[in-house]
C-alpha cells in the first residue's frame, strides 16, 4: 500500500522528498485546490505516467495544465497529457509525494531531472483570512541534472478551468515584475454553474517576468512547436478565448550542484463571489489585495514566506498526527494530510462586496451530493479539523444561518436544513420547504456553538441570539425524546420515527444549549432523557441495561443498531451527558461488528436503505468521528481500514467517504467525493489536543 512498483525506483534525481512527506498511494491527488471552483486534481493511477495523465475538475471534467521541458534541444513531456505536439518523449517518473498543502512529483527526463511541486497553501490562522482566501495556486518546477544541461520549461492552460463554453476573452497583463493572462467573459452571468464548475469569473495563470520568460498565446499545436524549436515564444500580439495561454523560461544550465526553478500561479478570481440573500459577498483577500493585479502580485511576490509557512505547517500536521498513536500514528497522519486540503477546498471566506471591513463569513458547499450552501449537518460533519486549526471558522460558518434564522424568514419552529439549494446562491428558504432534518440540525447548531465557546472562550457572540435559542431549546425539550418520523444527516436511509442515535443527537445538543443560553432547565431535561434513553433501556437492545449490549437503530428494533457519531461530540466537549459507560458499551458492540474494510454505517446487513439493498457501506467520516469515543482498539481497525480503502488502488477520485467495507466489491468507492467532510479525520486530534492555537 505505498504506491505503484515504479515509486520505489527513485534514484539520484529524486528531489521532491523532503521529511514529513507520504508516499501513500491517494485516489486522486490535490493540485490547486483552494474553493468549490478552484478544485484541480489528478486520478492518481494515471499520476504514475505524469506525462500523460490528465487533470480533472473534481466532478471529473478534463482540465488543460500542460508542463513540458527542454533539456539539451530535446522537447519532454512531464505533465497535463499534450495534445497536437510532435517529437516530444515522455518523461519518466520516478517519485510521487504529498503533505497537507503539496503534492510532488519527481521525474527523469534525458539527462535531467525534474519536480513539479503542485502547492495550494492552507493558512489557517486568525491573522491569516485574507491570505487563505486568495483563490490561487502555485506549481514550481525545479530542474537539476548530474551534469550541465541546459533546461527550458514551458506550462500552459486554457479556457476549460471554467465551464463557460468558448465565450471568455483571452486577455494579457503586464505588471512591474509579473504578467498574467486572464480569461475572462465580459457579458458572465453570475452566480451560475454547470455541473459543478463555475460559468463567471477570471481564469488567471501567472508568473514573474524577466528576459529569460516568454508569454504566448495560440492554437496548442503552435505553441508547442515554437517551444520545441526555439526553447521560448514567441510572444504576445493578439488572444482569442480559444488560445492557449503559455508561459515559458529558460532556466539556463543546470547540473547537479545548480537547480534552478520556475514558479507559476493559477487561480480562479470570482470578485462576484456568494449572493447571500441578495448581498454580493466579494473574497476576503479583497480587503487587503482589491483587484486581480494587486492579488497576482502578493501572491507571486509572496512565494518564498507561504512556502516557509507550509513546511511549518504541513510538518506540525503530520507529527501531531503520529503522536496520537505509537501503533497507528503513520497511518492517521497520511489520512489527515490527505484531507486538510479537500477540507478547505469546501469553504469560501468572504465579506459583503460593499463592506470589505466587515467581520468575515464563510460559505461551503455541500459537494457531489446536493450542492446545497451552509448545509448544517455537513458543517457538523466537518467541524474537528476547526477545532484543531482555528474553531473561529465554526462561527463564521454559523453566521450567515444564525443571522437568517433570526431575520424570521424562515418560518419553521427548528433550525432549517441548509441557505440554499444550490452554491453560491444562498437565498434562504422562506417558504419553509428545504430537506427538512428539524431534530439533527437544531442539536447540531447547540452543538456547535457551544464547541465554539469552549475552544474560543467567546461566551457572548451568541449571547445576541438568546431569545431565538431558548426557543430552539424548548423545541428539543418538545421533541427529542420520542423523535417523529424524519431524516438524519445519513439521508441514504429512508425517515423513520424512534431513532436512537437522533433522540441520543438531541439530547447532547439539548445538553449543549444550557451551557449557551445559560438555562439550567435544558440540562436538567437532557439527564432525564439520557436516564431514559441509556439507565432504562429505552435506546438499547434489551429489557434493561444490564442485559444489553448496544444501543438500538430503533426503539424496540432489538437486532439494529447504527454508528453513533453523536458520541464523539459529548466526550470532546465535556458534556457527560451520557456516562462513560455508555459510550464504552457502544465501541465493545463495535468490536464486533468490524466488516473486512470497517464499520458499516448500520445492521444487520438485512436492513434496508433507499435502494432496497443491504447497507454493505461504511462512512469513513463518521467512523472516525465515533471511533473517538470508542476503545484504542476499535480507534485502531478504523483508522487502519480507512487507511486501507484510502490506498487501494481501486479508486480514481477525490478522497470518498462511502464505500464498501464487506463483499465482492469490498474497497470500491460507491458516494460522495471531494467533500469537506474529510475534516471529520481530525476527531481523534481535537480529543487528544484540543486547539493547536491559532497562528498555523
Amino acid at each position: 500500500m505505498h504506491g505503484p512498483a515504479l515509486l520505489g525506483l527513485f534514484g539520484l534525481f529524486a528531489l521532491s522528498t523532503r521529511s514529513g512527506a507520504s508516499t501513500v498511494s491517494l485516489p486522486s491527488y490535490p493540485l490547486a485546490v483552494k474553493n468549490p471552483y478552484l478544485s484541480t486534481w489528478v486520478p492518481g493511477s494515471s499520476l504514475a505516467d505524469a506525462a500523460t495523465a490528465q487533470p480533472e475538475f473534481w466532478a471529473g471534467q478534463d482540465i488543460t495544465w500542460t508542463v513540458l521541458a527542454r533539456v539539451n534541444g530535446v522537447t519532454y513531456s512531464l505533465f497535463g497529457n499534450p495534445q497536437d505536439t510532435t517529437d516530444t518523449s515522455p518523461a519518466t517518473t520516478t517519485g510521487i509525494s504529498f503533505t497537507s498543502s503539496h503534492t510532488l512529483v519527481d521525474l527523469t527526463a534525458g539527462a535531467a531531472s525534474f519536480t513539479l511541486d503542485f502547492f495550494s497553501p492552507v493558512l489557517p490562522g486568525t491573522s491569516d483570512y485574507a491570505r487563505q482566501s486568495l483563490p490561487y495556486s502555485y506549481l514550481t518546477v525545479t530542474a537539476n541534472a548530474t551534469s550541465s544541461q541546459s533546461v527550458q520549461v514551458l506550462s500552459a492552460i486554457d479556457q476549460t478551468w471554467t465551464a463557460q463554453n468558448g465565450a471568455a476573452d483571452l486577455n494579457y497583463t503586464t505588471l512591474d515584475t509579473e504578467g498574467y493572462f486572464q480569461f475572462y467573459n465580459p457579458d458572465q452571468y453570475p452566480f451560475t454553474e454547470s455541473s459543478d464548475q463555475a460559468t463567471w469569473g477570471s481564469i488567471v495563470f501567472a508568473t514573474t517576468t524577466g528576459s529569460e520568460v516568454t508569454p504566448g498565446c495560440d492554437t496548442a499545436a503552435t505553441i508547442y512547436e515554437q517551444f520545441a524549436t526555439n526553447g521560448s515564444l514567441a510572444g504576445v500580439t493578439s488572444c482569442y478565448g480559444s488560445d492557449l495561454a503559455a508561459w515559458s523560461k529558460d532556466l539556463g544550465s543546470v547540473s547537479e550542484d545548480v537547480s534552478e526553478s520556475v514558479t507559476f500561479a493559477v487561480g480562479l478570481d470570482r470578485q462576484l463571489t456568494i449572493n447571500y440573500l441578495g448581498v454580493t459577498q466579494t473574497g476576503y483577500y479583497r480587503t487587503q489585495w482589491p483587484t486581480i493585479e494587486t492579488a497576482v502580485s502578493y501572491f507571486l511576490q509572496n512565494y518564498s514566506l507561504a512556502l516557509s509557512d507550509s513546511n511549518t505547517f504541513d510538518d506540525e500536521v503530520r507529527s501531531r498526527s503520529e503522536s496520537v498513536s505509537s501503533v497507528f500514528g503513520s497511518q492517521y497522519a497520511d489520512i489527515n494530510e490527505a484531507s486538510v486540503r479537500q477540507s478547505f477546498g469546501a469553504i469560501e471566506l468572504t465579506v459583503p462586496k460593499n463592506d470589505l471591513t466587515a467581520t468575515p463569513q464563510v460559505f461551503l458547499k455541500e459537494i457531489s451530493s446536493d450542492g446545497n450552501i451552509n448545509t448544517v449537518d455537513v458543517i457538523f460533519q466537518s467541524w474537528p479539523i476547526f477545532i484543531s486549526l482555528n474553531p473561529y471558522y465554526i462561527r463564521y460558518l454559523l453566521q450567515p444561518i444564525i443571522s437568517y434564522l433570526e431575520s424570521g424568514d424562515f418560518p419553521q419552529a427548528y433550525v432549517l436544513h441548509d441557505l440554499g439549494a444550490n452554491y453560491p446562491n444562498a437565498t434562504g428558504h422562506n417558504d419553509g420547504s428545504e430537506e427538512s432534518m428539524p431534530l439533527f440540525e437544531t442539536s447540531s447548531l447547540f452543538i456547535l456553538l457551544y464547541a465554539y465557546q469552549k475552544f474560543t472562550g467567546d461566551t457572548t457572540w451568541a449571547q445576541q441570539y438568546l431569545s431565538l435559542l431558548q426557543e430552539y431549546g424548548e423545541y428539543l425539550i418538545a421533541n427529542s425524546l420520542y423523535p417523529s418520523s424524519q431524516l438524519i444527516s445519513v439521508d441514504a436511509i429512508t425517515a423513520y420515527a424512534n431513532q436512537t442515535a437522533l433522540a441520543i443527537q438531541s439530547t447532547i445538543g439539548l445538553k449543549a444549549a444550557a451551557l449557551v443560553t445559560g438555562n439550567a432547565t435544558f440540562s436538567t431535561v437532557a439527564d432525564t432523557f439520557a436516564t431514559k434513553i441509556y439507565t432504562d433501556a429505552l435506546g438499547l437492545d434489551g429489557a434493561t441495561l444490564a442485559e444489553s449490549t448496544h444501543f438500538t437503530y430503533y426503539y424496540g428494533e432489538d437486532t439494529t443498531w447504527n454508528v453513533l457519531f453523536a458520541s464523539f461530540s459529548d466526550v470532546l466537549l465535556e458534556l457527560d451527558t451520557f456516562p462513560t459507560a455508555a459510550w464504552e458499551l457502544q465501541s465493545d458492540w463495535y468490536a464486533t461488528q468490524l466488516q473486512e474494510l470497517g464499520l458499516p454505517f448500520a445492521g444487520p446487513v438485512t436492513d434496508l436503505d433507499y435502494t432496497g439493498s443491504a447497507i454493505t457501506w461504511g462512512l469513513s467520516d463518521w467512523n472516525i468521528v465515533a471511533a473517538g469515543a470508542s476503545s484504542t482498539a476499535v480507534q485502531e481497525s478504523v483508522i487502519n481500514t480507512t487507511h486501507a480503502f484510502l490506498t487501494n488502488g481501486l479508486n480514481v477520485i477525490p478522497f470518498g467517504t462511502k464505500y464498501n467495507v464487506e463483499g465482492d466489491d469490498v474497497g470500491v468507492w460507491i458516494g460522495n467525493k471531494a467533500r469537506g467532510t474529510v475534516g471529520s479525520d481530525f476527531a481523534l486530534l481535537a480529543l487528544d489536543q484540543g486547539t493547536w492555537g491559532t497562528s498555523y
